[in-house]
């Protein structure tokens, strides 16, 4: 029998680390240089780097709200989208980070059961309107970095840069 935790260890892994029918994330930004990671199509689009670093940014979101310390909904806004751009150590960087939260999401899902995944979780300070079960959370952030590696792809293919 299939349980929600099935469901959403599934989502978090074929999201990020395993390929079905879409490219993974990790996937998506495996190979890429810096100057690769940095370019955009046009000055007002983004880049794949600051794409991962806005996927690292609401990462830590959820990383907070597990924590019981959720961030401030308008600071998470207001912070996001930075400008990127560096050499390969800095991108190589953003990456290893962009792995290492994964490895966090997976250690802490690991001992979880489905009793709770279904608990409530206030994803941001002064917004208890928006609590939902943990589950729900997890799989919402996995779908938020396939969109992305989907984006990633595709401003790869743009360069020439796919795989």
């Amino acid at each position: 029998m299939t349980t929600v935790k099935d469901i959403v260890w599934d989502h978090l892994e074929h999201t990020f680390e395993k390929e079905a029918w879409q490219p993974s994330l990790a996937v998506a930004v495996e190979g890429l240089t810096a100057a690769q990671a940095a370019w955009k199509p046009a000055r007002e689009r983004h880049s794949i780097w600051q794409i991962v670093r806005h996927v690292i940014h609401w990462k830590r979101g959820v990383l907070a709200s597990l924590d019981g310390r959720p961030l401030d909904y308008q600071e998470q806004e207001d912070a996001d989208w930075p400008e990127a751009d560096g050499d390969d150590a800095a991108w190589d960087a953003d990456v290893r980070e962009l792995h290492g939260q994964y490895q966090e999401f997976r250690r802490r899902l690991e001992p979880l059961d489905d009793a709770a995944l279904a608990q409530l979780l206030v994803p941001y300070r002064g917004k208890p309107e928006w609590a939902q079960p943990l589950g729900i959370r997890v799989v919402r952030m996995c779908t938020h970095d396939i969109y992305h590696a989907g984006q990633i792809r595709y401003l790869r293919a743009l360069q020439g840069a796919t795989r």
